[in-house]
């Protein structure tokens, strides 16, 4: 097999279309044919054939927000297989023999390929089990407490008959099996386990609906470092601000894959910085601007506390305020040239940081008298300072209310009369929907998705526009 698998991030839908959007309109040329809530199968057209495809492969993590682990496919065991070997409950014990056999000689198969070297070495090994739906029955009560105490007992006696000098894997908390609530490792224990060793390995078997793939993993996002940028900077606010990976995540849908280092980026609204942080560390040219000074101070001193931390020159201050301005939204196009910018990426505000949900009217009355009308700005004044066929990715709020329901903003009524033309985050013909209603998709061409935890009551909608002549 020449595939890989892609852990995604929490939001599966966001991170599909941002991986899709990435093999359809850069380099990594290829396309989706399999998921699950977890995780997703790419092939590519030639990646794969390139003798240091890892590199590349580093490289694509780099620039994915919504990918966790990038790990590359071994084999695969159809669901029914894995069924009759571990079923919700066994009555035909010569079935569930016979399919364990079986897993068992594809699992002899598959160590061989993972560490070409076993005889007289010592090998560690973590297992992750990535399921349909962490929701699932079958996962808690038989992918946790069977299926991975049975891997981990069978791929030590494998290592044993090949000769291996010793064997040792990673050990979850008993407790977290016994109850069925347990994670996959972690993208800080590759690290840590030193888990990229040519001796040690974390094997994943990632579920859909079709069955499981065995995989190894040879990328993984670094958390660590993106958590540092958020909560070490000088200049935070956790209440309203977008996550790092969000930011990257819509970076990538402005289809800038080439000579990064030249696109100008814009995000008119900087807050404290952080799509500008995010988009500095993948070599955008970055400008900004917010009509609250106090920002502005913020943003530059969190950019210069950044490159001081990644060791990179610092310019002078006079150039950063040249591109980090004081400005009002609606005095945008009297401070930049028109047609300056390749691309914008932004969240202004989304309205109040509401505790409890507000009555309908209250959300109403906030949507029809501020922010419609600040929208109305935004795309007016984008539309005169970005480029033809330029594009802008922005958020905006869907409000849950008492008595209502949800409430939001027509925002593509106020893009198309300011000449930006919707683009498709989803392409319907490129993803195949599943039977399971919770990972299906629209069958139509979706052209903005939803970024919200439970529960929560002001959720963000992502959209992406592109300037039209």
């Amino acid at each position: 097999m020449d595939n890989f698998l892609f852990v995604l991030g929490r939001n599966f839908r966001l991170s599909l279309a941002e991986l899709d959007n990435i093999l359809k309109n850069s380099q990594f040329k290829g396309r989706i044919i399999d998921y699950s809530a977890n995780i997703a199968v790419v092939e590519f057209i030639s990646l794969h054939n390139d003798k240091y495809y890892i590199n590349k492969l580093m490289e694509l993590q780099f620039l994915l927000g919504g990918c966790q682990k990038i790990a590359k496919i071994y084999d695969f065991i159809n669901i029914r297989d894995i069924h009759n070997a571990f079923p919700l409950k066994i009555d035909k014990y010569k079935l569930v023999e016979k399919a364990r056999k079986k897993i068992l000689h594809i699992l002899g198969k598959v160590l061989e390929q993972i560490f070409p070297k076993l005889k007289s070495q010592s090998i560690f090994f973590a297992v992750s089990i990535y399921p349909n739906l962490f929701e699932d029955e079958y996962y808690s009560r038989v992918l946790v407490k069977h299926f991975l105490p049975f891997l981990n007992k069978e791929i030590m006696n494998i290592l044993k008959e090949k000769e291996v000098k010793k064997s040792l894997y990673y050990e979850y908390p008993e407790e977290n099996i016994k109850s069925g609530n347990l994670n996959p490792i972690f993208p800080h224990h590759l690290i840590k386990y030193g888990l990229f060793n040519e001796d040690r390995a974390e094997i994943i078997f990632g579920f859909t609906e079709e069955g499981v793939y065995i995989a190894r993993t040879f990328t993984a996002d670094d958390p660590n470092f993106k958590k540092k940028i958020d909560e070490e900077r000088p200049f935070k606010e956790f209440k309203s601000s977008i996550s790092p990976k969000l930011a990257l995540m819509m970076f990538n849908f402005l289809n800038l894959f080439q000579e990064r280092e030249t696109k100008k980026i814009l995000d008119p609204f900087v807050g404290n910085g952080t799509i500008l942080l995010f988009a500095l560390l993948q070599d955008f040219q970055i400008y900004g601007a917010d009509f609250d000074q106090a920002k502005i101070n913020n943003t530059i001193r969190n950019i210069i506390w950044l490159l001081e931390e990644i060791e990179e020159p610092i310019p002078p201050r006079s150039l950063l305020e040249e591109r980090i301005q004081n400005i009002d939204i609606g005095d945008l196009s009297k401070h930049f040239q028109p047609n300056f910018f390749d691309g914008v990426v932004t969240e202004p505000s989304l309205g109040p940081f509401y505790k409890n949900k507000p009555y309908y009217i209250q959300a109403k009355d906030i949507i029809d008298t501020e922010l419609e009308p600040l929208y109305v700005l935004i795309f007016r004044e984008i539309y005169k300072v970005l480029k033809p066929k330029g594009r802008i990715c922005i958020t905006a709020p869907i409000i849950e209310t008492i008595d209502g329901g949800d409430i939001q903003l027509n925002v593509n009524k106020i893009a198309i009369n300011n000449k930006f033309q919707p683009i498709n985050m989803i392409d319907s013909k490129r993803i195949i929907n599943k039977s399971n209603i919770k990972l299906q998709f629209q069958k139509q061409d979706l052209k903005n998705l939803i970024d919200a935890k439970k529960d929560q009551i002001l959720k963000r909608k992502i959209y992406v526009y592109e300037k039209q002549d």
